[in-house]
């Protein structure tokens, strides 16, 4: 399994989050230890990279709709 590998780095969450982010892809699981970089398929950075922009679109809707009263 020659996949190639890139380094990523998983913010540390709050007092109560999950010392680990879990990341599954096609049925095999990594688990990344927050506040540390971890050598990871490409693959997984993508997906942790598409997750933090959907929460970023999460965030920005709930904020417009806070101030639209909607």
């Amino acid at each position: 399994m020659d996949e190639k590998r890139v380094e990523v780095f998983i913010p540390r969450g709050g007092d109560r989050a999950d010392p680990n982010l879990f990341v599954g892809i096609n049925g095999v699981n990594y688990l990344l230890p927050r506040g540390k970089k971890s050598m990871v398929p490409a693959a997984v950075a993508e997906e942790i990279a598409r997750s933090d922009r959907a929460a970023d679109r999460l965030y920005e809707s709930m904020d417009e709709r806070k101030q639209t009263g909607a």
